[in-house]
């Protein structure tokens, strides 16, 4: 029976484990009125130099959007669009995300992605700066006080970039 309750304990505490592991932790974010919210990948980012995260648009389940940092980045009341920069400057896309319509890539529909962008209103967070990345819309939104202390969920480490 010692052996069936250590052997209980251990699978109870490697289950719960996992699952916190797998559930995320609340971090710093700015929630978007659009749907998203703008905060860290991940904890941990073992794909990029000092594992510093990027700040990327993400799903309330803490998903990313995309697979690494946007500049330029614009995110407004209904849409977040700009430029999603990959490891290989050959592979940067132009996307454009609305909750109606989910993510368009310009390179695969370029006339719903202008439509998009053109409908998009004014870039929220970018203290009149035309190109702006990011991390630097996380910041000023922050800083205004409807977006301050606000927490998402956040996977704990990345290894790959992602897929879209």
């Amino acid at each position: 029976m010692d052996r069936f309750g250590s052997l209980l304990v251990i699978g109870t505490l490697s289950a719960v484990l996992t699952l916190v592991f797998l559930w995320g932790v609340p971090t710093h974010c700015v929630q978007l009125p659009n749907g998203l919210n703008i905060g860290k990948q991940a904890l941990i980012d073992l794909n990029r130099p000092y594992f510093r995260p990027d700040i990327v648009p993400k799903f309330d389940n803490g998903q990313s959007l995309l697979p690494g940092d946007a500049w330029p980045f614009y995110a407004t009341e209904t849409t977040v669009h700009g430029l999603a920069l990959e490891a290989d400057p050959e592979d940067d896309f132009w996307f454009a995300w609305r909750e109606d319509t989910g993510l368009v890539l310009k390179a695969e529909d370029p006339a719903l992605y202008e439509k998009l962008v053109s409908e998009a209103g004014a870039p929220m967070g970018n203290k009149g700066i035309n190109v702006v990345g990011s991390h630097m819309v996380m910041m000023e939104l922050k800083r205004r006080p409807e977006y301050t202390d606000q927490t998402c969920r956040t996977r704990w480490i990345v290894v790959g970039t992602g897929d879209l």
